[in-house]
């Protein structure tokens, strides 16, 4: 990464907790004029979550998710194509693991299971977010109308599933038969009881940061993205990048359903739209389409959501509140010229920094 690639990740990453600090700001005068209590409330909503090890725990668990509908988000948004089927892909993919799981039974080993359960998530997403991604590219479909309603297709498809093939009728809910224990993660980090998923989504990141920014691929996805135009001239190959994009997205949504299954449940007991696709995309607009940027926005989000469910069991704020605080970090960080100024100048002061180190350097060899 050269210096002014490091200059835009920093400026990047200070507008994030910029964003933040500013909503937290508003948000800490609103709860203070309409609490009865409100030093206690503020207290409880910036310091609650950290109060216990399980409270953060549940700030990565919730992160975890977090991380991977915003890694597939952050390729639909690399090559400007609105997939959302994140949302539906999630679920369905949550929904079909838990049948092939049941299926399998202890039949395999527990990490030959796991794997084929992987690849099982992984090939669902893909295949789902091709359906809008085709229908554009073939029909000319509206791709965010195709992919919203294909969400709430996918989400009736997981209810069926779950009623007629895997319902558990000895329980007083609606719920799938439990899930062979061998495929289930263990907890991590001791009274934190963080997912071990949490391994995977690390993975994960890494491998999106490589493709994104060592690979051809990614180089030609930020291309398509950002000039169209370049790019059709320069001979990319632009249906099958963007193609290529949004399957490799939707499989990662895909992933992120298995993970949660395996992790967190021990059963399939999902009947309505889990809202982490959505979620993926507001992480994707905090990091501004950056894989490195993910996780540290998605722990943001997941620390927000967090404390709003500490101040609402413990005080008199409803937990709808915490719409108020996302929507002021979304427009602040979604505003390409909140802090633009001051990025840019740093970009131009290390480009011209950049350019005299080489030709000092040219110098020197002549």
């Amino acid at each position: 990464m050269n210096k002014t690639s490091k200059v835009e990740f920093t400026v990047e990453l200070v507008r994030i907790i910029t964003a933040v600090a500013i909503a937290y700001a508003v948000a800490l005068i609103t709860l203070f004029v309409i609490s009865d209590d409100p030093v206690y409330i503020i207290q409880q909503f910036v310091l609650g979550p950290f109060s216990s090890p399980r409270r953060i725990g549940s700030i990565i668990n919730l992160a975890i998710p977090f991380t991977f509908t915003g890694l597939c988000m952050c390729f639909m948004y690399a090559v400007n194509k609105f997939n959302l089927s994140g949302e539906g892909i999630f679920m369905i993919s949550g929904c079909v693991i838990s049948l092939v799981a049941l299926q399998i039974g202890d039949s395999l080993p527990g990490p030959v299971a796991i794997l084929v359960l992987f690849a099982v998530g992984a090939g669902v997403g893909a295949f789902i977010s091709s359906i809008p991604a085709v229908m554009e590219a073939k029909f000319n479909a509206n791709i965010v109308v195709a992919s919203l309603m294909l969400n709430n297709i996918l989400v009736f498809l997981a209810i069926y599933l779950l009623k007629y093939f895997m319902r558990d009728s000895s329980i007083g809910f609606l719920g799938s038969l439990p899930l062979p224990e061998v495929i289930k993660f263990p907890g991590i980090f001791g009274k934190m009881r963080v997912q071990a998923g949490f391994f995977v989504a690390v993975i994960a990141v890494i491998l999106v940061a490589l493709l994104f920014y060592k690979m051809v691929f990614g180089y030609k996805m930020r291309v398509v993205g950002n000039n169209p135009q370049f790019a059709k001239a320069s001979g990319i190959n632009m249906m099958g990048t963007i193609i290529g994009a949004q399957l490799i997205g939707g499989a990662l949504a895909g992933i992120g359903g298995t993970v949660e299954i395996l992790g967190n449940y021990d059963r399939f007991q999902w009947t309505a739209s889990t809202q982490h696709g959505f979620d993926g995309l507001m992480v994707a607009v905090l990091a501004r389409k950056n894989p490195l940027l993910v996780p540290v926005a998605a722990l943001l989000l997941a620390y927000i959501r967090i404390g709003a469910d500490v101040v609402n069991s413990k005080g008199d704020i409803p937990i709808e509140f915490i719409t108020i605080i996302q929507g002021i970090v979304i427009l602040m960080v979604a505003a390409e010229e909140f802090m633009g100024n001051y990025k840019k100048k740093l970009i131009y002061k290390a480009a011209a920094e950049d350019l005299a180190a080489k030709e000092k350097a040219a110098q020197k060899t002549a």
